[in-house]
This record gives structure tokens, sequence and C-alpha cells, in this order.
């Protein structure tokens, strides 16, 4: 069984993401909703308290549309949301019986981080609220107010490179190139994410001396990829990957190895 669905695929370069963000275009509320979220919101920060875990509500984009174009461009529509509506609106009682449009689709970034020499970067999670246990890319979500460029216009490439020097101290100068495949949808935890191509011009070894800005990840881990290593990990691990990174991996595997390599392990997985 599939946890995401493949929302829009393909290579892109910053220059050919067309967003649009309209901060009006946000969570649409009654009553009813404000005061289940606003009610269970104060669950949350007492539990937190509770086990000494912060939370806080950080304003977040909303994803509204995510398309390819008929020129090859990523068009993506954004609007506003915030983590206290996400958490809040994911829970399944809640998130069965509304529309998905109805929900506060908070937008993430995940990467798959390539070194030179030919490992890829992994998150075995620990310490968070959602899919501990399960195996992970490096990301996070794309946040209002931080990933912004100088025309206050949204910058998914700057969240995500922000969330690798965050997760793993990796530098922008370490970076040679990165390209966005496009955005798969979380079924369990209802929220999209951009998935990227992160090419490094440094090796593992280098990667594992770098000091990372917090301690999210608590031990990073790597693979060493080839068509097979890839595949098995994939099969092996399918079910205990997220439902954002397993299809990061796919589409990395789709671009490095081959259009059959990708609908073969599809057909295995769904």
């Amino acid at each position: 069984m599939l946890e995401f669905e493949m929302l829009a695929r393909g290579l892109f370069r910053p220059e050919e993401l067309a967003i649009h963000y309209d901060p009006t275009l946000t969570m649409p509320f009654t009553p009813a909703i404000r005061e289940w979220t606003d009610d269970l919101w104060q669950e949350k920060l007492i539990l937190a308290k509770q086990r000494q875990v912060p939370l806080y509500d950080a304003p977040l984009f909303r994803l509204i549309e995510a398309e390819v174009t008929s020129n090859h461009s990523l068009k993506l529509v954004l609007g506003d949301t915030g983590y206290k509506e996400y958490v809040t609106t994911r829970e399944p009682i809640f998130a069965s019986q509304h529309t998905r449009q109805e929900l506060s689709n908070a937008l993430g970034v995940c990467s798959v981080v390539e070194t030179s020499d030919g490992s890829i970067l992994l998150d075995k999670r620990e310490g968070v609220d959602t899919y501990v246990g399960r195996y992970h890319v490096i990301g996070g979500f794309f946040e209002r107010g931080l990933d912004l460029t100088s025309a206050a216009h949204p910058d998914p490439f700057a969240a995500v490179s922000r969330e690798i020097h965050e997760e793993t101290g990796i530098h922008s100068d370490d970076i040679r190139q990165q390209y966005c495949f496009g955005a798969a949808y979380d079924l369990l935890t209802p929220h999209a994410e951009l998935c990227f191509l992160t090419q490094l011009t440094i090796p593992l070894a280098t990667v594992l001396t770098r000091t990372p800005l917090d301690r999210e990840i608590k031990q990073l881990r790597s693979l060493s990829v080839s068509a097979e290593s890839l595949r098995a990990f994939i099969l092996e691990h399918h079910g205990h990957i997220s439902p954002t990174g397993e299809p990061n991996l796919l589409l990395y595997g789709a671009w490095k190895f081959g259009e059959a390599w990708f609908e073969e392990i599809m057909g295995r997985i769904e």
C-alpha cells in the first residue's frame, strides 16, 4: 500500500519554478473547526510541556496547487498556514471527515543529499512527534519569514538548503547543484512536500566532520548508492520510510537509474 501520492514530477531548476503566493489562501474555518483547533492545540501544549519538548506555532506556507505546465515548469500556488493548524487538522478523526482542501496542507521540503563519492544521507527519526523509527531524507517545513528572497518571494530552494545546513552542518559552498523533482503528498499526516536532489562537492567523510546547528538528527546515516542497493533499501524498508522520504528516494532513483527502475519498484510496493 502506498502512503503517498505523487502530485507532480520532473526535474526543475530554480528558474523553472513558477510560484504564485497569495496570503489570503488560508484554510477555511468554521466556528466548530476553530474550537477544535484551539482546544486540541492547548492539549498538545500541555503534553509538550510535560515531555519537555518544544512546541510553537511556526508560520508556514500552505500548498494550494502543484502542476507541471506545458512549458515544463513547476507551477506552485501557495497560501498561508501555521504549525498549529497542521498538527490539529492532521489528526485522523478530523482529517477523515474533511476534504483535502479543508485541511492545513502545510508544505514541507525534503532532499536526497548525494555526496561526491556516491553516498546519500539518511535520518532514522528519533525524538520527534511523527514517524519515530522510520527512515527519512533531510528536510523540514517551508517557513514564512525565513525562506524568502529579497523580494519577499517564497524560495523553496533556500528552504531546503537551510534545512540541510541546520540538520547536517553542510555549507552552501559544499553544494554543487540542486534540482526539484516535484511534489508528493503524505496521506497519513496530510501535508505536501517538495522533493529535491542536492549534489555535494564533498565526500561522505567530510560531511561527517560538519557540525549541525541543531540536534534533530541524532545519528546521520548513509547509503552507498547503486541501482541494486537503492532497490534493496526501499523494498526492505517499505512501510518504515516516511511517506515523503520514500517518494523522494523513488524520484531520485528514476532520475539516476531510469524510468524502468522506477516502474519496477512502484509495481512491487503498490
